[in-house]
């Protein structure tokens, strides 16, 4: 990249091609995708994991159709299902069975969120083709079938406790996955405000819930309740990368087919945010065998739905996002409570628990929309996108813009979690970007989330409590910034964010305005973040996107990118070409 800046002031040259060529891995496994995604969106690169931070001392709970115990990213040969199991802290079976079927739903999304390969079911392994994205996290699970589709869901009160009930602070579950809902009901219902009253009332607990696959053929307003509720994390599908591709894909640029599609209801926008779902390798369930692994050859299976080679299985959805998501939010949770906050390394004596608007604010804050170009239709064509349209939300997770690693992060942030404002109160808090240091990012995003109780069931107005949120630049109290792409404040939705993404300058000081009209209640909590550069080192990935250049491996093998360089010599046209692996 060096040498093609480098000569691109010449006028001899013509122009500059740029070929991608996928090769396999250089240590011949498959790698997973979906971490380095959401973690950085650099090739390869997965700065989280690489200063320690790979959910550990987090509790997820996951309800769905069953979990494979045995499966090897699981499996825990001296122990039993309880606290001392390594992955399954609980097993709680209500009104399902206690097992998953072959090739189960269950097992293949626990997998994403957290699986860990042991094949001995003793010592952990570094080679899990399928290890998932916080493989140091544990699972309280939650059966809700019997069979393959004998769908027998608990109580919501059994549901929303399991993980938290009779167990230590510690140990109780910080995040809920939940890869399930309600064809055809886009609409608030009793399950959806039985959720938001939960989290309203418990602000260490997050719900993370699946869109949906209703959004084939452009089809609007397809998200399945209860994923209508408002202070859930709903989550949409976009394209994993690399080898998680089949020919006819468009690439990991594009929103999924059957992603499901906003608005709610009521018109708040839905989804919050998007995940890698298409396609994604994790655990195969074979109830039958204990044990189960990747198969020793270092094969995989073919790359399509339901497709399944012993303890490995490839499948797709929003399903598959969900956990992407709750794996990340239990990185997130991890972050805070080892004290990394604000220092980007962990500091003895800096833990915060954070609150669940805390948490979901850091992921909508730090999402992009930069570099997603469409919806891929498939054979109907690609779909045009936008930021905060009812594709997209607020955009694909990306931690490198989302929470301060020192010289790994892109940005800095800042938080203010658990504020209280009152009705009638206008509160305001500042910023200076501060490059003094080389941190480099050219944006400025700051984003306001808050929890609030149940709405009455079918509302065509939701909100309970507006709050309101707006920026000023540089004392200019003249010219307000409005959050959500609008020019007019928000009276729908729970999330706020005011992005700038040009002529962001050092030593800039943005006010962040915050004020509450007509609550139904005396105060309302909220939790607001902000991230730019604040006095932060430079990143190592600055200038570095897979969007941009196809792949930039940290030599766990990559691409081959071909560049050809065109000059003109005396009339002619001489054709240069280099090659080499991505760096």
């Amino acid at each position: 990249l060096a040498m093609i800046a480098g000569i691109s002031i010449n006028p001899d040259i013509c122009f500059f091609e740029l070929n991608l060529e996928k090769r396999p891995q250089s240590n011949g496994l498959h790698r997973p995708n979906a971490d380095w995604m959401v973690q950085s969106y650099v090739y390869q690169a997965r700065p989280f994991f690489d200063a320690g931070l790979d959910g550990t001392g987090v509790v997820a709970a996951v309800s769905d159709t069953g979990l494979d115990v045995n499966n090897c990213y699981f499996w825990d040969k001296s122990n039993e299902v309880g606290k001392s199991h390594r992955k399954i802290i609980s097993y709680n079976v209500f009104n399902g069975d206690d097992s998953d079927y072959q090739g189960g739903h269950g097992s293949h999304v626990c997998g994403l969120l957290a699986g860990k390969k042991a094949s001995d079911g003793v010592t952990v392994d570094d080679d899990g083709q399928g290890d998932g994205i916080a493989p140091g996290a544990k699972i309280a699970f939650v059966d809700t079938t019997v069979g393959k589709d004998g769908y027998n869901y608990p109580s919501d009160t059994e549901l929303l406790n399991a993980g938290r009930e009779g167990v230590d602070d510690a140990d109780k579950a910080r995040i809920h996955s939940a890869s399930w809902g309600v064809r055809g009901q886009n609409i608030y219902t009793a399950q959806a405000a039985t959720f938001d009253d939960y989290m309203f009332q418990n602000d260490d607990y997050l719900m993370v819930m699946a869109a949906g696959n209703g959004g084939r053929y452009g089809q609007m307003d397809s998200i399945f309740a209860p994923s209508t509720s408002k202070n859930s994390v709903t989550v949409g599908a976009i394209h994993s990368a690399e080898d998680d591709l089949t020919d006819d894909m468009a690439g990991p640029e594009y929103v999924a087919d059957f992603s499901g599609k906003g608005t709610t209801g009521d018109g708040r926008i839905s989804p919050d945010i998007i995940a890698p779902g298409k396609f994604l390798l994790s655990a195969g369930a074979q109830p039958d065998q204990e044990g189960e692994c990747d198969p020793i050859d270092g094969s995989i299976p073919e790359v399509g739905y339901n497709t399944q080679i012993d303890g490995l299985k490839y499948d797709a959805g929003t399903s598959m996002a969900t956990p992407v998501v709750s794996g990340t939010a239990a990185l997130v949770i991890q972050y805070f409570q080892d004290g990394f906050y604000p220092a980007g390394e962990r500091r003895p004596g800096a833990s915060i628990s954070p609150s669940n608007a805390l948490v979901k604010a850091v992921l909508m804050n730090g999402a992009q929309t930069d570099g997603i170009k469409g919806v891929d239709n498939l054979s109907f064509g690609i779909a045009e996108v936008r930021p905060y349209d009812a594709n997209l939300g607020f955009g694909r997770i990306n931690l490198l813009t989302s929470l301060y690693i020192k010289g790994k992060s892109f940005v800095q942030a800042e938080i203010w979690d658990r504020q209280t404002i009152k009705d009638g109160e206008k509160k305001t808090y500042s910023v200076t970007v501060d490059e003094s240091n080389g941190c480099s990012y050219e944006k400025f995003s700051t984003t306001l989330v808050w929890f609030e109780g149940s709405s009455p069931t079918h509302c065509s107005k939701c909100l309970l409590n507006d709050l309101d949120l707006h920026v000023t630049k540089n004392g200019n109290e003249d010219l307000k910034y409005y959050p959500n792409g609008r020019s007019f404040k928000d009276s729908v939705n729970t999330v706020e964010r005011v992005v700038f993404s040009t002529a962001v300058a050092d030593g800039d000081v943005y006010t962040i305005h915050i004020s509450a009209d007509n609550l139904s209640t005396a105060t309302q909590d909220f939790a607001l973040v902000a991230t730019g550069c604040f006095g932060g080192v430079a990143s190592e990935y600055a200038g570095m996107s897979y969007d941009d250049f196809g792949a930039s491996s940290d030599g766990e093998g990559g691409a081959n990118i071909a560049t050809t360089i065109a000059l003109s010599v005396v009339g002619a046209l001489l054709l240069l070409q280099y090659q080499w692996l991505a760096p």
